[in-house]
């Protein structure tokens, strides 16, 4: 009885040892490697700063800047010209030959002479020009309540005209020196965006004429 407790023991004693020599000699676990979570980190936090970014120039006012328009130049021609053909590269245009004096600010519900209104976007004025077939009345007197407003502040140098040229494609255009933005609403709102861009960065932004009386 004595041997087979003896026995018992060892057969124990040598499984418990090769259980721990089995623990010791198993494979370690893998070690990670901080490089490349630091760089997968890197490359999220990219990709979410480029889909704000995204959305917020989709959004925001840098939408609402227009289009650039090519240098169509600033040579004057005499009062009363209408170029023939158009030399201007846009419609409306935004820059080229121009009528020797400007037009006073302000709201016109005649339409204006494009070669005229372009002397006022070299003098780093805006000039909004719609369709009256595509706009309702009430339409029309926002747009004039909204350059009235500017008339009366120290950013003055507002026209609003109707158009008398040839189809734009749109109801509304807002002109800048070589910048266009055309608008399928009377957005206010991305009215004063393209102003904050383009207001008095032209040629001559100190040109006249002054504020309206």
């Amino acid at each position: 009885m004595a041997k087979r407790r003896t026995s018992g023991v060892q057969r124990r004693s040598r499984a418990s040892e090769g259980a721990l020599n089995r623990r010791l000699d198993a494979p370690r676990g893998r070690t990670v490697d901080w490089r490349i979570v630091a760089l997968v980190g890197l490359l999220l936090a990219g990709l979410v700063v480029g889909i704000i970014a995204v959305l917020v120039a989709g959004s925001g006012p840098g939408s609402n800047i227009g289009q650039a328009e090519p240098d169509d130049g600033r040579s004057h021609i005499a009062m009363g010209t209408i170029p023939n053909p158009r030399p201007y590269s846009s419609t409306p245009g935004t820059s080229g030959p121009h009528w020797v004096t400007p037009a006073n600010w302000g709201v016109y519900t005649d339409a204006q002479p494009e070669s005229h209104l372009i002397h006022n976007l070299e003098h780093g004025g805006i000039v909004i020009w719609y369709q009256p077939r595509k706009l309702d009345a009430q339409q029309i007197q926002a747009l004039t309540d909204f350059v009235n407003t500017q008339l009366s502040s120290e950013r003055y140098k507002f026209i609003l005209s109707p158009w008398g040229g040839q189809d734009f494609g749109h109801p509304i255009a807002v002109t800048a020196w070589r910048w266009l933005l055309y608008l399928d609403t009377g957005n206010l709102d991305a009215i004063r965006d393209f102003a904050n861009a383009h207001y008095g960065q032209a040629p001559e932004p100190l040109g006249g004429p002054g504020p309206p009386a």
